[in-house]
C-alpha cells in the first residue's frame, strides 16, 4: 500500500479568495510551511491580472509579527530566517477549479490547504462546494488535501500561530488499508510539530473486525472505538463526542452508485465537520 505523503511537506499550496474564511486556512498552511521550513505558495485566481489584485494578498510579516516570531515592522529577510519562502502566485482563467488543477499539473505540490463552506443534502449533490471541486479534480495526482471549514476552532490559532492537535480521531478499515490511515496520522502529526496527541482509532463495524493495527502505544496514547451504523454520521458522532481537532480521513475515491448521490464517505464528513478534514489519498 501506498499513502502519497512525503516525510516533510516541502510545497504547500493555499487557494484563496481572500474571504474572512480563508484566514484561518492560511494560519494552517503558514504554521505548516514554518514547522517544515518549507515553500508557501498562496495561490489567487482572476480573469485578468491588475496590479490592485497583488494589494489584496494578505500580510505574512504582519501575521508573524502577531505570532511573536519576527519583530514589527520587520523586513522579507526576517521570513527567510525562519527558513520558509512565501510566494504569492496569480492564476488566471474563468474557472477557478481549472486554474489550480492547471498549476497542479505543472509544479510540485506536496500539499494543498483550502478553506471549505459545510454542504449537505441535494444543495451539495447539485452544487458541490468550489473547494470539494478542486479537491476531485486534482485527485488523480495524488495530492493530501487538508480541509479548514470556516466556522471550526481549527488546529492551529488565528491569533497566537499556537498548535492544538491533543485529540485526532483515524477511522480505520481493511479498505482502505487501516495502516496507511495510522501511517497518515503519525506523518500529519510529525509534519506540524506534535508528539503528544491521543489517537482514536474509530471502526465501523463489528468489534471482532476490528483491523489490525501496529503502532507503539508506548510512545502514543491510543484508544480504540467500535460502532455500528452510517459510516459518514459514526465518524461525526465521534468527532464532537470527544472533541476531535482533527480528522484522519485515508480515502481511495468513491465507491458504488449510492456514492455517487451522496457523495463519498470522506466528502460527507468534510461538509459538516466540526474541526480540519486531512484527506490522504491511497493506492494498493
Amino acid at each position: 500500500m501506498t499513502v502519497n505523503m512525503s516525510d516533510q511537506a516541502k510545497v504547500i499550496l493555499h487557494p484563496t479568495d481572500f474571504s474572512p474564511a480563508s484566514d484561518l486556512a492560511l494560519a494552517h498552511a503558514l504554521r505548516l510551511a514554518i514547522t517544515n521550513q518549507a515553500e508557501l505558495r498562496i495561490f489567487h485566481v482572476v480573469d485578468e491580472v491588475d496590479e490592485e489584485d497583488w494589494t489584496k494578498f494578505p500580510s505574512v510579516r504582519e501575521i508573524l509579527s502577531k505570532w511573536g516570531m519576527i519583530p514589527e515592522n520587520a523586513d522579507r529577510s526576517a521570513v527567510t530566517a525562519l527558513g520558509v519562502n512565501i510566494e504569492k502566485v496569480i492564476g488566471t482563467g474563468k474557472s477557478v477549479v481549472e486554474s489550480i488543477e492547471r498549476y497542479c499539473t505543472l509544479n510540485p505540490i506536496d500539499m494543498v490547504i483550502l478553506a471549505t463552506e459545510g454542504r449537505d443534502g441535494i444543495a451539495a449533490w447539485l452544487k458541490p462546494s468550489t473547494s470539494e471541486r478542486i479537491a476531485t479534480q486534482i485527485a488523480p495526482m495524488m495530492i493530501p488535501v487538508l480541509f479548514v471549514p470556516d466556522h471550526c476552532k481549527g488546529c492551529v490559532s488565528v491569533e497566537t500561530g499556537h498548535v492544538n492537535m491533543e485529540h485526532i480521531l483515524i477511522p480505520v478499515d481493511h479498505e482502505p488499508d487501516s495502516g496507511a490511515a495510522v501511517d497518515a496520522g503519525l506523518r500529519a502529526l510529525t509534519a506540524y510539530g506534535s508528539n503528544k496527541s491521543r489517537l482514536t482509532l474509530l471502526h465501523i463495524g463489528a468489534g471482532s473486525k476490528f483491523p489490525e493495527v501496529e503502532i507503539a502505544e508506548d510512545t502514543w496514547k491510543v484508544q480504540r472505538v467500535v460502532r455500528e451504523g452510517n459510516p459518514a454520521a459514526e465518524i461525526l458522532a465521534v468527532a464532537n463526542e470527544s472533541d476531535a481537532d482533527l480528522i484522519i480521513m485515508v480515502t481511495a475515491g468513491t465507491h458504488g452508485w449510492m456514492d455517487a448521490i451522496r457523495g463519498s464517505t470522506t466528502e460527507q464528513v468534510i461538509r459538516e465537520a466540526k474541526c480540519p478534514v486531512l484527506a490522504m489519498p491511497y493506492f494498493a
